[in-house]
């Protein structure tokens, strides 16, 4: 049975995150969520969970 992986996004400015976090999309076909669609009830269905977010320097 293929592993069932999600990505937490919070991309914004550049967008640099959103654009790396679509090659982790197709390396471990995976779901990508904002922090609002994701339920925290939801999370056990997961094998994988990632989280990303661009960084303001």
């Amino acid at each position: 049975m293929p592993m069932k992986s999600l990505i937490g996004l919070y991309s914004y400015h550049h967008h640099n995150t959103e654009e790396i976090a679509k090659v982790f999309v197709k390396v471990f076909d995976a779901e990508i969520k904002t922090p609002q669609q994701i339920k925290p009830d939801e999370l056990q269905e997961y094998d994988l969970i990632g989280f990303g977010s661009g960084g303001n320097e």
